[in-house]
């Protein structure tokens, strides 16, 4: 069930004191003050990391808000010369999205900006992983797969879960506004730094996080994430129509208008697919230098761009993938559902066949998914599992089989309702899926614009701009004071 539980990026200590010179002495206590913050990120993210009691998705939130304003403040005096490297700085991150054959490594980062992108990567999954948190402590108020009862909601459990619906997705598009914001202003930073090194980090390779399509997809697959929470708090009013009535036939009179939920779907079904494609160019990247003939090919070719390694960061998690593919599957057999009921509850008995279409392309896609090859084949291999027990795993791969179940259950409904209205009432052939329309998707809201925080502190004297002035307020006083000056002869030139 969305959103996507995240494993969070670890580091190690690090005190800006010993990489950083200041020359005037001016920057001595903020860098102790930037210092303590980066030790709250890196004590916030051990204890989630080692399940530690009290740790959680909240307080690494915390800890990068307070450290971010440190490091842009820090960033700044470097770029105006007025803290400087002591030598050849690295920042050490783990990457928690990148696949290793064995354990998840440190890596080396190299450059300020490396530090200031994985800050922002663990903003962005923090934020998903605080949605995650929210909804995982909501009363249960989904009926269970073979289930024809309906959860016991209070009134107080109905306000509850409505509020924490809305937050979750309130987080959700934030993260995603986050994750685009970096894809067009840290990454694009971090690029040169990357080429630089001819693609290197140490021994291995740069991390899939530092590459701008991986954020892009992130930001995707956020918002997709966000739509999906967004459908189940608009069905909430409408599920305990299932105590009273079983699946199919019509629609109670609060029900969302399928057509509106089919285009939902349908949209998100298009950032999942998007969100797919973006982190796909990492697909195959592990083995790729290995691989003789293209060795070869790099060899004997004059080509400088072939001579590089053909990418420079590593490849997507295996659960990742999974889950945006099952995501996508999922999504878009909903979507033919929704679009068949569409056409067969306001199609006024004129597309009965047509909704027998799409209701049974639908129903046929989620019983593919629930098929058991299909199945072991979206769970992968244990690797899924990064730092969860088994008895985790279990739960969570019997929650998505459930909601697969519960889709299907819902469809065949729908299917043999009007299965039995063609028999024996509209008697319309079926066409093929191949000839129906597919409208296009409809979002219900777009990523929140991010707004970086204020920096702590700024340098002392302003980087000089193109026109050989200094930048700020200071040389926009001093314009101001010689325009405002009295002199005899004022504006008497001629």
């Amino acid at each position: 069930m969305p959103p996507y539980p995240f494993p969070l990026p670890t580091t190690t200590l690090l005190t800006f004191s010993s990489i950083l010179h200041d020359p005037s002495n001016s920057y001595t206590a903020v860098l102790s003050e930037a210092t303590e913050a980066r030790t709250r990120l890196f004590l916030a993210l051990k204890g989630v990391h080692e399940g530690q009691q009290g740790s959680s998705a909240l307080a690494v939130l915390d800890a990068v808000q307070v450290y971010l304003p440190y490091l842009k403040g820090i960033i700044a005096c470097l770029d105006a010369d007025e803290l400087l490297f002591k030598g050849e700085p690295t920042f050490p991150w783990s990457s928690p999205l990148t696949h290793y054959a064995l354990s998840t490594p440190t890596l080396p980062l190299l450059s300020i900006h490396s530090e200031h992108l994985f800050v922002i990567l663990t903003y962005v999954l923090a934020l998903s992983n605080y949605a995650h948190s929210i909804l995982s402590a909501l009363p249960t108020f989904e009926p269970k797969p073979g289930s024809h009862t309906m959860p016991h909601m209070s009134t107080e459990d109905e306000k509850r879960t409505t509020a924490g619906l809305s937050r979750a997705v309130d987080l959700l598009c934030q993260a995603s506004g986050v994750a685009d914001w970096a894809a067009e202003n840290v990454c694009l930073v971090v690029e040169p730094i990357k080429n630089a090194n001819a693609g290197r980090v140490g021994k291995g390779k740069w991390p899939a996080e530092s590459s701008r399509e991986t954020f892009k997809g992130l930001s995707m697959m956020l918002l997709a994430d966000a739509h999906l929470t967004a459908i189940r708090k608009l069905l909430l009013p409408v599920l305990p129509h299932t105590l009273f009535s079983p699946p199919g036939p019509p629609l109670p009179s609060n029900h969302p208008s399928a057509s509106l939920l089919a285009k939902l779907y349908l949209h998100v079904t298009s950032l999942y697919t998007s969100s797919r494609a973006l982190l796909k160019v990492h697909q195959g990247s592990s083995f790729s230098s290995s691989d003789t003939s293209s060795s070869s090919k790099r060899l004997f070719s004059k080509d400088k761009s072939l001579s590089e390694p053909d990418s420079v960061e590593g490849e997507i998690i295996p659960p990742l993938k999974r889950y945006l593919r099952k995501e996508s599957q999922l999504s878009l057999a909903l979507a033919h559902k929704w679009l068949g009921i569409d056409s067969g509850e306001n199609g006024k008995g004129a597309k009965v066949g047509e909704a027998l279409a799409w209701t049974k392309d639908a129903l046929t896609r989620l019983e593919e998914m629930e098929d058991s090859k299909i199945r072991e084949k979206m769970k992968g291999l244990s690797l899924g599992g990064i730092g969860k027990s088994g008895e985790k795993k279990k739960e969570e791969r019997k929650a998505r089989k459930g909601r697969v179940e519960r889709e299907v259950e819902d469809t065949k409904a729908w299917v043999t309702a009007y299965t039995k209205i063609n028999d024996t009432v509209a008697f319309q052939p079926i066409p093929p899926i191949s000839s129906l329309i597919t409208p296009s998707g409809r979002p219900i809201f777009t990523a929140k614009a991010f707004t970086p925080p204020a920096s702590k502190f700024e340098p002392t004297r302003r980087l000089l701009s193109p026109d050989g002035e200094e930048d700020g307020e200071p040389a926009e006083t001093a314009k101001d004071g010689d325009r405002g000056e009295e002199y005899a002869g004022k504006g008497n030139y001629f």
